[in-house]
């Protein structure tokens, strides 16, 4: 095991954080967990408990999470 694994990555900084089209509205983009494995697979992450929309994504993330190659 790398120092890589088992490492808690916040779903904003997610490779598998992606847009949902069909949860989408005008003006706001809705973000999805794509990760199959995690139990937060298809939730959507940037919406609050209550249901409320949010500009970024807030959600704490997984255990299953991977860091993206942002560059």
């Amino acid at each position: 095991m790398n120092n890589r694994e088992n490492k808690h990555i916040r779903c904003i900084s997610c490779r598998f954080a992606r847009p949902d089209k069909s949860a989408s509205e005008r003006g706001w983009t809705a973000y999805e967990c794509g990760n199959v494995k995690s139990e937060f697979y298809k939730s959507l992450l940037n919406v609050t408990i209550n249901g409320d929309m949010l500009s970024r994504i807030s959600w704490s993330g997984c255990d299953l999470g991977e860091r993206s190659d942002a560059r």
